[in-house]
């Protein structure tokens, strides 16, 4: 049985995407000026597309193998 997580935001700000990851506001920043993070900027707001956002962060996580079916048990969703 999956387990799913639920987002109801379609667009992340900084401070969510500190949150999430356990991270201080300037490692928060600094994402945002990777080359490989999603991220939209509207004059000086930045939002973050959740979507792309919980992709990029699957993408970026390193899952030992004795881990690797739990991991494929969790379903993300937004909306």
């Amino acid at each position: 049985m999956k387990k799913k997580i639920m987002f109801e935001k379609n667009y992340l700000t900084v401070a969510d995407v500190k949150s999430y990851l356990c991270i201080s506001t300037t490692a928060a920043y600094e994402l945002t000026h990777r080359n490989d993070f999603p991220v939209c900027r509207l004059g000086s707001s930045i939002r973050i597309p959740t979507h792309l956002f919980l992709s990029w962060v699957d993408k970026h996580t390193r899952v030992p193998a004795d881990l690797a079916e739990l991991y494929k048990e969790v379903d993300l969703h937004v909306g």
